[in-house]
């Protein structure tokens, strides 16, 4: 994950040089605890994730399109992030078609992104806000994933057409378009 790397840059570059009023405040609400909240409200079982203050999402099977979620908070950032992960992996031969959809998808996004990793074909959605300054709210955290529910539900068909059937990145995502218009 790059989170640990961008983590370490903002905290290293910028965290010393923070006027005291953006400093993480004592006394407000455990940004940690609020997104277990939500998530359990949600219905989830979250379950947490012992290396970051975060916790995974198993939708259970058959893992299509979407396997789990994992909802996360860097602490010393003060970011927010929620990624649904894609159940199948891209085969090597549509990874080009793949990553033709999604930026076709993402470029009408307003909030979020999909992504793609080249060296292993993972696709995930990914949501995310920094709340420096401010309290981690239970609005906040149901808003971030409601964005990325919204277009994970807008274009998951679609995607795994492309994925799995062979069917063309511009055809798909204008059958998309047309479906939620």
């Amino acid at each position: 994950m790059h989170q640990a790397e961008d983590d370490a840059i903002l905290s290293s570059s910028y965290r010393s040089q923070m006027p005291e009023d953006t400093k993480p405040q004592l006394g407000r609400a455990s940004p940690l605890a609020a997104l277990e909240r939500v998530l359990t409200e949600i219905g989830w079982e979250p379950q947490p994730d012992e290396e970051t203050a975060g916790f995974y999402v198993d939708f259970g099977p058959p893992h299509i399109p979407v396997s789990d979620a994992f909802a996360a908070i860097a602490l010393d950032t003060e970011q927010f992030v929620f990624y649904i992960n894609f159940g199948p992996a891209v085969p090597p031969d549509r990874m080009n078609q793949v990553a033709r959809f999604l930026t076709l998808a993402n470029w009408g996004l307003m909030i979020g992104n999909f992504e793609m990793d080249y060296s292993d074909g993972h696709v995930r959605f990914k949501s995310s806000l920094g709340f420096r300054g401010a309290e981690l709210s239970d609005t906040l955290i149901r808003n971030a994933i409601l964005s990325a529910m919204n277009a994970v539900e807008r274009y998951a068909d679609s995607l795994m057409q492309v994925l799995g059937q062979g069917k063309d990145a511009d055809q798909a995502f204008r059958e998309a378009a047309l479906k939620s218009s």
